[in-house]
């Protein structure tokens, strides 16, 4: 591969791991927090269960994705 298209890939990534995580862990917060927002415990509960899901789906991705294409590699 060239390593033009792989550090222009490499940068959108990042771009986009950077405005993610602006926005995810201090533009959301701080709107709910600016509107003195109060959670109520079935919001807590749906957003406590939503993060445990994504959390096991990544795991298992990030988990499986190498094992699939050692396996395919292989063959």
């Amino acid at each position: 591969m060239e390593k033009q298209p792989i550090n222009k890939d490499a940068k959108l990534c990042i771009q986009w791991a950077i405005g993610l995580t602006v926005i995810l862990i201090f533009v959301w917060p701080g709107i709910m927090f600016i509107t003195d927002y109060q959670y109520s415990l079935s919001f807590f509960k749906g957003w406590t269960v939503l993060a445990f899901v994504w959390l096991m789906v990544a795991g298992i991705f990030i988990t499986i994705r190498p094992l699939m294409e050692l396996f395919k590699k292989d063959q």
